[in-house]
């Protein structure tokens, strides 16, 4: 599928979040942990990019990531069809199309990681905004989600993001949104309930969607884009955030009920976490560490007290008000 900068009417483009694993040898001076501490952010970006600038960018951005979420990602556009582009949101090279050479790296807007670029979600947002002054490996190419609406405003946008990278693009995100003509086709397919001004445009993906899509809680977002967007090829529906809302309801409601096993499955830190946001957004009122443990472990899944406090209060650090401040 092409990534065209200046599409022609009713262009889908479909966003996702680079992904952790990546193949290729991975130089020492494309690690975030090797930029100095103490500098702002903004300086941090800057000495990014003159470091990416002196690297050989000689591989597929599509073709250098790598694992599950990866594999069903990748899919998403294959279902929409030839009208659709892919254009990729990653910590390390910013907002470009999947088509994009670059070279392998390791950077990422999760907080508490060996190479997160940031610890506070405002830091997250300086890192992209000063990664989006940069050309990128794209020259002439938009570096923002509001410079990829604003051509196009009969377009159709649709993000499919985690919540890592949800909380440092969100303003870039409100804006874009505000550039399309008709506000249903601007759509937002992941963690719901705790991003100011974009609550109207998220389609929530709880865990009760994850029988009916399988695979694990770090692919989950991907997958119940992928069965929603088939679910509306089949019914010949057009992309919309009305329709799209309405098929992932259908597509809960369609979810088998998860039968708890005899010996829990422990999960990752990571696990544990994407478990957390997820089953976070179908709490009503106030959640807790016990209950959201409890609903853990009647999964047949497993994780220590002591850590799942840890990994929950975490959760709860980064989602604080004082972050949207």
């Amino acid at each position: 599928m092409g990534n065209n900068t200046t599409p022609g009417d009713r262009s889908v483009h479909l966003i996702v979040t680079c992904a952790n694993r990546k193949r290729g040898v991975l130089s020492p001076t494309l690690r975030a942990r090797e930029l100095a501490e103490g500098n702002g952010a903004e300086a941090r970006c800057r000495d990014w990019i003159c470091r990416l600038a002196k690297e050989a960018a000689n591989t597929r951005a599509a073709d250098l990531y790598a694992g599950e979420y990866w594999q069903v990602a990748k899919q998403l556009g294959e279902v929409v069809g030839p009208d659709a582009s892919m254009w990729i949101c990653s910590a390390g090279y910013g907002l470009m199309p999947e088509d994009a050479h670059i070279a392998a790296y390791a950077a990422t807007f999760a907080f508490g990681q060996a190479d997160s670029v940031a610890s506070t979600t405002d830091d997250a947002r300086r890192w992209w905004e000063t990664l989006a002054q940069w050309a990128g490996p794209v020259p002439g190419s938009p570096r923002t989600f509001t410079g990829l609406t604003a051509g196009n405003s009969d377009a159709v946008v649709i993000a499919v993001m985690s919540d890592a990278y949800l909380k440092p693009c969100a303003d870039d995100l409100r804006q874009a949104a505000g550039k399309l003509a008709d506000p249903d086709n601007f759509v937002i397919i992941g963690p719901g309930g705790r991003y100011p001004g974009l609550k109207d445009f998220i389609i929530p993906v709880t865990a009760a969607v994850q029988p009916a899509v399988g695979g694990s809680l770090l692919s989950l977002h991907a997958r119940a884009a992928l069965r929603v967007f088939e679910m509306a090829s089949e019914q010949q529906k057009p992309l919309t955030r009305t329709v799209l809302a309405t098929l992932m309801t259908e597509l809960r409601a369609s979810a088998p009920p998860v039968i708890a096993r005899t010996a829990g499955t422990r999960l990752s830190d990571d696990e544990v976490l994407a478990f957390i946001r997820t089953t976070m957004a179908e709490e009503i009122g106030p959640v807790s560490a016990t209950r959201l443990l409890r609903r853990l472990r009647d999964s047949g899944q497993s994780c220590e007290q002591a850590r799942f406090k840890g990994l929950f209060q975490k959760v709860m650090q980064e989602d604080a008000p004082k972050e949207w401040s």
